[in-house]
C-alpha cells in the first residue's frame, strides 16, 4: 500500500519535530579538555550532524519542535567541539 505524499506531509506538520531528542541532564557536566568522544556519544547518543569546525570535529545535537498540535514551540541544541585528542575543546549549549 502507498502512502500518498500530502499525508506524509501533513502527519510532518502535525508533528512538527525536527532532530532528535537528547538528555540535557549530562551537559552540565561537559568539562572542555576533560570529558572525551566516548562520554559524550553515552550521555547523547549519535549526534544528528557530524561535521568540522576550524580543523577539529565537530557533533551537533538538536531537537527543534514547532509545536501546532503538541503544545509550545521549543528548541535545543547542543554544538560540541573536539581537540585532536578526543576530548572536548569547546560546546554550546541553548535551550528554550
Amino acid at each position: 500500500m502507498r502512502i500518498p505524499l500530502y499525508f506524509l506531509v501533513f502527519v510532518l506538520f502535525l508533528w512538527g519535530c525536527v532532530g532528535r531528542d537528547f538528555s540535557t541532564a549530562s551537559v552540565k557536566e561537559i568539562r572542555p579538555n576533560v570529558t572525551t568522544k566516548s562520554e559524550i556519544f553515552t550521555n547523547f547518543g549519535e549526534p544528528v550532524e557530524k561535521g568540522f569546525d576550524s580543523g577539529y570535529e565537530a557533533w551537533t545535537y538538536y531537537r527543534y519542535t514547532a509545536g501546532y498540535a503538541i503544545g509550545s514551540a521549543g528548541q535545543k541544541r547542543l554544538y560540541v567541539v573536539f581537540n585532536k585528542d578526543g576530548t572536548v575543546r569547546s560546546y554550546s549549549f541553548s535551550e528554550n
